[in-house]
């Protein structure tokens, strides 16, 4: 029987974000299919959801403290640890879901997940630490492996492109997204506001965001804009600008929501902003369809791709297409949001895990 090796790393944020999350969903929907194949998993099982993996069959969930580590020890595990532990295992071929994998794979092959390559494309956006930790392990990783799996063919392009890996071993399979289950009847709660998740990173675009919130503001009454997403004192430090606007009128700051409250949150809002400047996917903007709020996001990077046809596009880099964008949107009539919404569940139907999962398997068979 082959054997897999699954690189649960991503288990050790005990707040987990996009990445984290979409790697959680891909591998629990790997492995509740039907298989052949033998996976061992290297994660921590006090990450939501992990520690059920123990009951599947063909199954070998090792435990793994990776919350209990520093990113830099959880970095040299995956560098070091993790490719004796394959062979350990008799792994055929070892999975890596979040962009970095091991530079010594020690005879097991390689399948890495790439989901941007922000810090490739960016790297002002980020610390020196996580510069310098992408530079050594994450290019070197993705150009030595033998399967690089882009989320989006904006993604794949780039790394055929700039990566300049070579055309038989980049794949481009989507992430799925998960319909959040909340009631609508939410959006008839008071006040309305606009909802941007994740929103503090540099990429996030949140200063035009806010001033462009300030000039529709007058417009609507009682509008408010809401930021989810973890706080980031250090950033608000090093940006006066942005931590003067975060002070404004109508903003509030939810900081990191639980699964439930970030579903109420969404469903709850006139509409879901999302300007990002680079992304290469997108998954807020299915979340947000998900729960039939409408869409208003970027012109630019992969957002055209994963928003469709259904969602207003503006300029990222314009305050007024920003506040053009949001003033259409929030102006929609009942007729015109209902059937906007049903077109948003049917383009969602393309994002799925399961047929995230079955391509995978394609992958890994050519492997091995």
């Amino acid at each position: 029987m082959k054997r897999l090796a699954l690189n649960g790393r991503f288990t050790g944020n005990p707040q987990p974000t996009g990445t984290q999350k979409a790697a959680f969903q891909l591998f629990d929907h790997i492995l509740r299919r039907n298989r052949d194949f033998e996976f061992t998993v290297f994660a921590d099982s006090r990450y939501p959801g992990v520690a059920a993996w123990r009951d599947l069959p063909r199954t070998n969930l090792v435990e793994t403290p990776v919350q209990d580590w520093s990113k830099a020890q959880a970095q040299l595990w995956e560098q070091t640890t993790l490719p004796r532990l394959c062979a350990k295992h008799r792994c055929d071929v070892a999975h890596h879901p979040i962009t970095t994998s091991p530079l010594w794979t020690n005879g097991c092959k390689s399948v890495v997940t790439l989901h941007d390559l922000n810090y490739y494309l960016h790297p002002e956006w980020y610390s020196l630490s996580f510069r310098l930790a992408y530079a050594a392990c994450a290019t070197p990783g993705l150009r030595r492996a033998d399967r690089v799996v882009a989320v989006s063919n904006y993604v794949f392009n780039q790394a055929r492109d700039l990566l300049h890996l070579p055309a038989e071993g980049l794949r481009m399979v989507y992430n799925g997204a998960t319909p959040l289950n909340v009631e609508l009847s939410l959006k008839e709660s008071n006040p309305r506001y606009i909802l941007c998740v994740g929103a503090l990173p540099p990429h996030k675009n949140l200063v035009r965001l806010i001033k462009a919130f300030q000039l529709i503001r007058s417009e609507f009454d009682e509008l408010e804009l809401h930021l989810a997403g973890r706080p980031h004192p250090k950033m608000n430090r090093d940006n006066p600008e942005l931590s003067r606007l975060l002070d404004s009128p109508g903003i509030q700051q939810l900081g990191y929501l639980s699964d439930s409250d970030l579903a109420k949150a969404y469903a709850g809002a006139s509409v879901f902003c999302f300007p990002s400047l680079e992304e290469g996917f997108g998954l807020p903007l299915l979340e947000a369809m998900s729960v039939g709020t409408p869409v208003v996001t970027s012109n630019i990077s992969c957002l055209p791709e994963i928003a469709g046809p259904n969602a207003i596009l503006v300029d990222p880099y314009s305050i007024e297409s920003m506040a053009g964008g949001l003033r259409q949107t929030l102006q929609f009539s009942p007729v015109e949001q209902a059937a906007r919404s049903a077109q948003a569940k049917a383009w969602m139907v393309r994002f799925s895990w399961v047929a995230a999962a079955d391509a995978y398997f394609q992958i890994y068979g050519e492997l091995v």
